[in-house]
């Protein structure tokens, strides 16, 4: 299933290039960039869920990417960011990205509620999960 059909919660739409920095030695994009972009996705939405601050107690536990095509420098990106899953401690994230219309780029990411660094992770608060769901 595409990582689009999959949102079920909030989510936040950005434009960006890719930058010189983020191609490799082919010319295109290397692969790491896919994994700053969800990260700036995810903080995005907490931005404009009103809570920037769950970036810090939210450490990501699981990650997978999918590369469906090549970006080359200073191609204009679509790149969406929403919730796909709430859990009672976690949340799955799913970021695309998309060139000319065409999806070129698939992640989803799990992070973990850890508010107190001493323990491990911790129910979600109602009014996140809230939030979170959508």
């Amino acid at each position: 299933m595409a990582v689009l059909d999959e949102v079920t919660g909030a989510r936040h739409v950005m434009t960006r290039r890719l930058a010189w920095h983020e191609t490799d030695a082919a010319g295109h994009n290397h692969f790491a960039a896919a994994l700053r972009w969800l990260e700036e996705g995810e903080h995005a939405l907490w931005r404009a869920l009103g809570h920037p601050d769950l970036v810090a107690s939210a450490p990501r536990v699981h990650v997978e990417v999918d590369y469906r095509g090549r970006i080359y420098f200073n191609d204009e990106l679509e790149v969406t960011s929403g919730v796909l899953r709430v859990g009672r401690t976690s949340a799955t994230f799913g970021t695309v990205v998309v060139r000319d219309g065409v999806v070129v780029i698939e992640c989803r990411h799990t992070v973990a509620h850890c508010p107190d660094p001493t323990a491990g992770a911790l129910p979600w608060p109602d009014d996140i999960r809230t939030l979170l769901a959508g």
